[in-house]
């Protein structure tokens, strides 16, 4: 008898941790990202694309990333790519500290607004991502993402941003 009463709570337990469980999984927030992304047609054929992209919910961190990509085959590589991303956390009385990739730049603009920049050469793309930690304050995070290129002595991509975030 002890054997059937044991398992009969084990079986009760596990019954109720499953429907715990389900509970919280439907109660659960979605975890969403928010992005944009804008391509532009350039001479030659090529086009270029800029996006900005970060996480749509966050308790302590965001991750991010940002990007300027090139694509088409005339020319297959810029004499230089680059990427300025704009980080900022919104909110009274905010700040934000910022990870990123080590080969590019981080320049704290305000102690809520952070500038990461990458300038990559002979190559299609310059991307840079890392991690937003907001302080407590903040009500919603926004990345704004810039690129622009030198594709040849001739032909050139000027500066185009797109904007995630609450507007």
């Amino acid at each position: 008898m002890k054997t059937k009463t044991a398992r009969s709570r084990f079986l009760k337990g596990a019954a109720s941790a499953a429907a715990l469980s389900a509970g919280l999984l439907i109660a659960a927030p979605s975890a969403h990202a928010t992005s944009s992304s804008g391509t532009w047609n350039i001479p030659g054929g090529n086009k270029m694309s800029v996006n900005a992209w970060h996480c749509g919910a966050f308790v302590n961190a965001c991750d991010w990333k940002a990007s300027t990509k090139m694509t088409g085959s005339n020319p297959k590589k810029a004499q230089w790519i680059k990427n300025v991303a704009d980080l900022q956390a919104h909110g009274i009385s905010v700040s934000i500290k910022i990870s990123k990739n080590p080969e590019a730049s981080l320049t704290m603009v305000s102690k809520s607004l952070g500038r990461v920049t990458w300038k990559n050469t002979k190559t299609w793309i310059s991307d840079t991502s890392g991690q937003m930690r907001p302080s407590k304050l903040t009500t919603y995070v926004s990345t704004k993402s810039c690129g622009s290129a030198q594709l040849t002595s001739k032909i050139k991509f000027s500066t185009k941003c797109v904007y995630a975030g609450a507007a």
